[in-house]
């Protein structure tokens, strides 16, 4: 069991690492609007609204290769729980991307993707690296 929790912790930090890791490269290619405050919630939201598709799609890029690489990750770690940690892994990305779509409007395809996209990839993660 402990083996499984340090697991989760490790997926999650893969998770981190690679997200911010894609969203920085995302950003290089796309930048922000010149002074743009992210604090101003109507600024972000135009922002979004006048983001081109590929860095929509980098965001998206994003949620699936962190959560695969997330699930492989865990799965190579766990002993007996490696479907349960892909899972639980697969489950919290629904949860921060939903809650990052939540705080910042997003176009609807984008918002259906980024919530159906996890779960395959964590089943994904997991059956490649059991």
């Amino acid at each position: 069991m402990v083996r499984s929790i340090f697991a989760i912790i490790a997926g999650l930090i893969v998770m981190l690492v690679v997200v911010s890791s894609v969203q920085w490269l995302s950003h290089s290619m796309y930048p922000p609007p010149e002074g743009l405050d992210i604090m101003d919630k109507d600024a972000v939201a135009k922002a979004m609204a006048a983001a081109p598709a590929g860095a929509l799609a980098m965001v998206l890029l994003s949620y699936a290769l962190a959560t695969f690489l997330a699930a492989g990750t865990a799965s190579t770690i766990s002993v007996r729980h490696k479907f349960a940690v892909a899972i639980i892994l697969g489950l919290v990305m629904i949860g921060l991307a939903g809650a990052n779509f939540f705080i910042i409007p997003h176009p609807l395809w984008m918002v259906v993707l980024g919530l159906l996209i996890p779960l395959p990839m964590a089943l994904l993660g997991w059956r490649v690296f059991r």
